[in-house]
């Protein structure tokens, strides 16, 4: 049995599910190399990405037993006549679903639970249009909802099991979404607001959310804490004001002030997750959690939820925004053919592997590099050990690539975390990026207590903790300025030849932890190829790169 699920809009996508588990999976931007493919084009679909899946597994379309898909577009341009076209397929086995209940699926049959409340919030998902008459959704309430206007799902709870959901709460904001009008909007419209307020850049027009996280660490503490509260948390319900927090103080302002009103979003950001959390618990009664949506990439957002103590089980994914669409639609699509049984706890390592004969091809069409293959793994370990203890940059590229924005192991970029001045080399020299950009430290779990103010098993760098005060000069590059991190835990089990090399850097200096951080240069996305690696490591001058078991340097 299989299922392809995809979706249109920005960081579209394509997800196979082949008897229960997921077989490959890949985000559009990896393939067209512009990043967050998708926005702006309409409902165009992501035609590459779906044949880069069936390529992988050398099927047709007419293998596959079911399409179901996702928009968030005005108009649903996926139009079946279109598809039907080119591959003669019949009307029923394509489907739509909404974009929050994709997110859901996304989360829910990722964790491994049995059950769980699901908490979805982001900047907006599908939206529901009288007038264009957008989709014949499931059993949507529209008792409150003006006819005159259109509607976009700002906030969703589930309660999921295996064989089925219950959603128990919406909140619909209005689209397209209103700005400083005093009016109800979604966790992520507040934040993608403070992102542009605060660190918009004009040549690019971009406003990523991962620099105003960033830049809240240098906020004031006293500042942030004085500040008023903007999010009201009410009965099982929650008002988040769209208005600007400190219009004065704009992407132009000087460093500390733009600091200080990040840390008032930041502040927000954290005070509506938890009541979404609070919410989410006493519609469902549940003992465990599941997170989806782009608001939950943030890192201490999670924390909150993990400390909170409502739930005893939290669940992060790593394809959180909208690059894990396509993965929900493909549960979805499995379970309308299947009767679910049991589901694994998802392994990120989405991405097609690269034969040998691929990486060699690759390498030739760059004459001069210095290439050496170690045909035992041990070697090629105690190598990429010795290079990283005198403090090179590494490339490192091994099996197939890691859905969702965060590098874990496969497409990363490593370094000793031991220098301080590494991490102003590696943002300034390799990554071109702002100075104040933290590093994430990937860290060996059995290790993990020694080092951070954490136990919790973070495979997806999406939680962020403390660094213990010892060892805070110990790992200097990956101590962010209010001395947290954004771990991720690695096992032997998780990522075995990650773990090696972590546990031989541990064995030559004490120390459990790699800097680990996405394999890309600026303004592109992370390598999925081997031809994009050896690119980008000549391009941004990289020291060594590691393509499986080749040791390429200049």
């Amino acid at each position: 049995m299989r299922v392809l699920g995809f979706s249109v809009g920005h960081d579209k996508g394509a997800v196979i599910i082949e008897n229960g588990k997921v077989a490959v999976g890949i985000t559009q931007e990896r393939l067209s190399r512009i990043k967050h493919d998708g926005a702006y084009q309409g409902g165009l679909i992501p035609f590459e990405s779906i044949n880069y899946c069936l390529n992988a597994l050398s099927i047709t379309y007419r293998d596959i037993d079911l399409f179901v898909y996702s928009t968030t577009e005005i108009t649903d341009d996926v139009d079946f006549q279109f598809f039907n076209k080119y591959f003669d397929l019949k009307r029923e086995k394509l489907k739509f679903l909404p974009h929050h209940l994709a997110h859901a699926y996304s989360t829910f049959f990722s964790s491994g639970f049995e059950e769980s409340a699901i908490i979805v919030a982001d900047a907006s998902g599908s939206i529901l249009s009288y007038k264009n008459k957008l989709h014949e959704w499931y059993d949507v309430d529209r008792t409150d909802l003006d006819p005159e206007e259109d509607w976009t799902e700002g906030i969703s709870l589930f309660h999921f099991t295996k064989n089925g959901y219950n959603e128990v709460y919406k909140k619909w904001i209005k689209y397209p979404v209103p700005i400083d009008t005093n009016e109800g909007v979604s966790v992520g419209t507040v934040y993608s607001t403070g992102s542009l307020q605060l660190i918009y850049e004009p040549n690019e027009h971009t406003w990523p959310a991962g620099k105003l996280m960033g830049l809240a660490s240098y906020a004031d503490k006293s500042i942030v804490d004085e500040a008023p509260e903007y999010a009201q948390e009410l009965e099982n319900d929650i008002f988040i004001p769209n208005n600007t927090i400190y219009p004065k103080v704009t992407w132009q302002s000087d460093f500390f002030s733009r600091a200080c009103v990040a840390g008032i979003y930041q502040k927000e950001q954290e005070r509506s997750s938890l009541i979404l959390a609070k919410i989410a618990k006493n519609l469902t009664k549940s003992s465990n959690v599941c997170v989806a949506g782009g608001s939950f990439l943030n890192c201490n957002s999670n924390e909150v939820i993990l400390k909170s103590g409502l739930y005893e089980n939290s669940y992060f994914l790593a394809p959180s925004d909208d690059s894990g669409i396509p993965l929900g639609c493909a549960w979805y699509a499995y379970q309308q053919l299947i009767d679910i049984t049991s589901v694994e706890p998802m392994s990120p390592y989405f991405g097609k592997t690269y034969s040998k004969q691929e990486i060699i091809t690759a390498i030739n069409n760059y004459p001069g590099l210095n290439v050496v293959e170690h045909t035992k793994e041990s070697d090629l370990i105690k190598e990429v050990t010795h290079w990283l203890t005198q403090n090179r940059v590494i490339g490192w590229f091994q099996g197939g690539s890691e859905i969702g924005p965060r590098a874990l192991g496969n497409r990363s970029i490593l370094a000793s975390p031991i220098q301080k001045w590494m991490s102003g080399h590696i943002n300034g020299d390799i990554k071109h990026r702002e100075w104040y950009r933290p590093f994430a430290p990937a860290v060996l779990f059995e290790h993990q207590s020694e080092v951070f103010e954490s136990d919790v098993y973070s495979p997806h760098m999406l939680v962020t903790t403390s660094v213990k005060e010892e060892w805070r000069e110990k790992i200097p590059a990956v101590t962010h300025i209010d001395y947290s991190a954004r771990h991720q835990s690695v096992t032997k089990e998780n990522n075995p030849k990650f773990y090696s090399l972590i546990n031989s850097f541990y064995d030559e200096t004490g120390v459990p932890v790699l800097l680990n951080t996405s394999f890309n240069g600026p303004h592109e996305p992370i390598v999925e190829t081997p031809e994009e690696a050896i690119k980008t490591f000549i391009s941004n001058k990289l020291d060594i790169l590691v393509i499986d078991n080749f040791i390429i340097s200049r």
